[in-house]
């Protein structure tokens, strides 16, 4: 209608022009055709001449668009039902984000088969119904989503496995990992739901397999790899804890990285002190606290129990030196003094554990020292004193 409107006030200009250049040539036209006569001025003439074209290009719109009439509605219909399809993904998904699981539902549902990506509006269908403790609907709207060709398998297998993993399915959240898995095996979020599925479930032989991809591809810090790793293989040391030897195999299967971790390098000497292997974890330790400084290391080293307990004290004793009175070191040097019988030097590192913050477990230790030496109201003391700090802390 628009360039009709613009053809029509092209003419009108046309004869406006052509009024003012044949004010002064009054100018006449003759027609002559079988037998017929027609003379008229020359601006008259063209004048209708214009309208004659105007007229006809008009008629000649009328008629094609008559012709084209029922596809032009159908066409026109289509695009409002797009237009209201899609308002109708849009409520959906607003009431999605805003809590909405029952009409969220109802306006994902109703008009889907409508929309330009019907398989969108049933994975957010599904996620809907899920809010709502309705699995088997959530199942359905997925094996909708999955039989459309406008979503990819992916996103429909992620949908159904992150569903599954919030409902707590384990064993089908597990088998639609393995197949995303099979499909994606480098892409960060399947990797990472794949790996905290393992380890929920315990599957630390697949957790295994799976960190040295997390690694390369994940998004996932390299701390939060490394602590699902060291669970991993921690898993893998504790199956061979009775066996020396396995084990000691084992540990040289552990990734280079994580033996260097402490958190990895405790979990292998409780496996070797479990195996009554005290003077090989004592080794370990050793080499692990050349590196740096670890107290946890510390602790563990004092509770072993070697066959030279005086080589043993005499590691903490230069630790001390190396390191400066650390109070985990002082307390396991109190321990291992207590332990040979050199009362005299317990009490002093005891003590001296206490100069800048009491510690509870110190002063049991202090309490059984006055105990051994028959000090008994200095032993009930030190216990009351250091079971108060525990309860308090």
């Amino acid at each position: 209608m628009r360039r009709l409107l613009l053809i029509f006030f092209v003419f009108i200009i046309l004869g406006v022009v052509l009024a003012l250049v044949f004010r002064d040539q009054h100018g006449y036209m003759l027609i002559s055709f079988a037998g017929w006569q027609v003379e008229t001025s020359l601006l008259f003439a063209a004048g209708a001449l214009l309208v004659t074209l105007w007229l006809v290009i008009t008629l000649w719109r009328l008629i094609v668009a008559g012709v084209l009439l029922p596809r032009t509605v159908r066409e026109k219909l289509a695009r409002r039902r797009a237009r209201k399809a899609r308002r109708s993904l849009y409520d959906g998904l607003l009431k999605l984000s805003e809590g909405r699981w029952s009409k969220a539902e109802q306006e994902l549902n109703r008009m889907a088969e409508k929309n330009e990506a019907p398989g969108l509006n049933y994975l957010n269908a599904a996620r809907a119904a899920q809010h709502q403790g309705h699995v088997a609907d959530r199942d359905r709207y997925l094996e909708k989503a999955a039989a459309r060709r406008d979503v990819s398998e992916l996103a429909v297998l992620l949908t159904q496995a992150q569903l599954q993993i919030e409902q707590g399915q384990a064993a089908e959240a597990s088998a639609s990992l393995a197949r995303l898995y099979q499909m994606e095996p480098h892409h960060p979020l399947v990797l990472r739901l794949y790996a905290e599925q393992a380890l929920r479930a315990g599957d630390y032989e697949q957790l295994r397999g799976l960190a040295p991809a997390l690694y390369k591809h994940s998004t996932m810090s390299p701390e939060q790899i490394d602590r699902m790793a060291i669970e991993a293989w921690s898993d893998e040391l504790a199956r061979q804890k009775r066996d020396v030897i396995a084990l000691t195999t084992a540990w040289k299967r552990v990734p280079k990285r994580l033996r260097a971790k402490p958190e990895m390098i405790r979990r292998y000497v409780d496996c070797l002190h479990a195996a009554k292997a005290d003077d090989q974890a004592a080794d370990v330790i050793r080499g692990a606290l050349k590196q740096e400084w670890n107290a946890s290391l510390v602790l563990t080293f004092g509770d072993l129990k070697c066959e030279d307990r005086t080589a043993q004290l005499s590691t903490v004793e230069a630790w001390l030196k190396q390191y400066g009175e650390e109070p985990e070191l002082l307390l396991i040097a109190g321990r291992l003094c207590l332990r040979n019988r050199l009362w005299g030097r317990a009490r002093s590192y005891f003590e001296a554990s206490q100069k800048n913050q009491s510690r509870p477990d110190a002063l049991l230790e202090l309490g059984r020292l006055f105990e051994e030496i028959n000090e008994k109201d200095e032993a009930r003391a030190a216990y009351r004193q250091g079971l108060e700090l525990r309860v308090d802390a």
